[in-house]
């Protein structure tokens, strides 16, 4: 007798499970068996075509995978290929655009005075100075600065002009140690509050004030060799070498050469020390001592000295901040010309500036007082008061008001002026 495998028993056993409890015949059930082969055999079949179209699918995506593979590496390879080419061209493979700096700073001014004098009179609007600050950094101790000015708008040789383009200052600058520098190369003489800081937003008033302009005279530079030491207290000493005014008509402001083809016959030293060990503070006092003041040896105009002293203090009152300045200036020089001997001049100028939700708006007054030598002696005392309106920290909108006071004549100066500044 032949043996039933067990697989079909069990197959058997479940078919009849499921039947009615009547008898089955051995063809009806062979008949069923070949259904369930039948349909097994097309749910394996169906299984089999998924399982092939998976398995294409799967190679297409494996096609594209290693597509985007070599094109990111042939990308990476391109953009390897031009920073090594953009290091090349550059010395020891430093980028210049992280190491180089622009900045720069304008003005716009509209200045408006009268006065019993008929020559006296100003109505006029002026861009007064644009310029721009180039700088780069060679090393972490290494590096240049540069100030280039363009004055009233536009330089030329047509008469009525007065624009002038002026390079202010090119020097190299190195860290010795981290509280010693030294710079040489074109700079501002470090004497004054405003002459190595001037930027519009700095200052309030649309223009400098009269004595650190006609008596240090802001804004000057000369060519030379300087250095700095900062000691860890707030006590900071300066001193250097540079060229020298050539005042010899006694006229300080018109002595400064601006270093253009500019007479190195008698040259200057200065020094000074400043402190601002406590907040809100500064002090200072500088000297400046010239051999020749005006280059020719000769006895109209000898040696001469500028003296100077400042303070500026700020504290917090109120939601704002109060701040006061004071300096004094003088020149003393060994001349025939007895009115240009002693030039001296001092101010005080007291503000109050205050943050609100659409800048800040500060308020200030100034009262000034000079002497200084231009063809005659010029004594004068000026008042002013007005208010700086800073849309942004680096743009500010200025007015002021002010008299101006001749001693000795009958003359009387009042006027206004408008101005907008900005820097970056």
């Amino acid at each position: 007798m032949k043996k039933i495998p067990f697989q079909t028993l069990v197959l058997v056993s479940a078919i009849s499970a499921t039947m009615p409890a009547h008898a089955i015949t051995t063809d009806e059930l062979a008949q069923q068996f070949e259904a369930y082969k039948m349909q097994q055999a097309a749910e394996f079949k169906k299984l089999s075509d998924e399982n092939n179209q998976l398995k294409s699918k799967n190679t297409e995506l494996k096609e594209k995978i290693d597509t985007t593979e070599q094109q990111v590496k042939n990308n990476t390879a391109a953009v390897e290929t031009v920073s090594d080419a953009v290091e090349t061209s550059t010395p020891s493979g430093d980028k210049w655009y992280d190491k180089t700096t622009i900045g720069g700073y304008g003005e716009l001014h509209y200045n408006n005075y009268d006065s019993k004098d008929a020559g006296q009179v100003k109505d006029e609007i002026d861009f007064h100075r644009f310029v721009l600050f180039f700088g780069h950094e060679f090393t972490d101790k290494l590096r240049f600065f540069s100030e280039l000015e363009l004055e009233h708008s536009i330089a030329s040789g047509q008469d009525g002009w007065e624009g002038e383009i002026e390079l202010e200052q090119a020097y190299i600058e190195y860290d010795v140690t981290e509280q010693a520098s030294l710079k040489a190369g074109l700079f501002l003489i470090p004497i004054g509050i405003m002459n190595e800081t001037h930027e519009p937003t700095a200052f309030y008033g649309v223009e400098r004030n009269d004595v650190e302009k006609y008596i240090i005279p802001t804004t000057w530079w000369e060519a030379g060799l300087g250095g700095q030491y900062n000691f860890s207290n707030g006590i900071s000493l300066h001193g250097g070498l540079s060229s020298g005014l050539n005042a010899e008509d006694g006229y300080i402001r018109g002595g400064r050469g601006k270093i253009s083809k500019q007479s190195m016959k008698s040259g200057a030293v200065y020094g000074g020390a400043k402190y601002t060990g406590l907040p809100g503070l500064e002090v200072a006092l500088n000297v400046n001592y010239q051999i020749d003041m005006d280059q020719e040896g000769s006895n109209d105009v000898n040696g001469g000295v500028l003296s100077e002293v400042h303070a500026i203090y700020s504290y917090p009152v109120g939601p704002g901040q109060l701040s006061a300045k004071a300096l004094y200036s003088r020149w003393d020089i060994d001349t025939t010309i007895q009115d240009a001997a002693h030039q001296d001049g001092w101010y005080v100028e007291p503000a109050y500036r205050q943050a609100t939700p659409i800048g800040d708006i500060g308020v200030y007054s100034r009262y000034q007082e000079l002497t200084y030598y231009k063809g005659t002696k010029k004594h004068f005392n000026k008042w002013e008061l007005g208010f700086n309106y800073w849309v942004h920290e680096n743009v500010v909108l200025k007015f002021d008001y002010f008299q101006k006071h001749t001693t000795g004549k009958e003359f009387k100066q009042t006027g206004f002026d408008l101005g907008i500044g900005y820097n970056f």
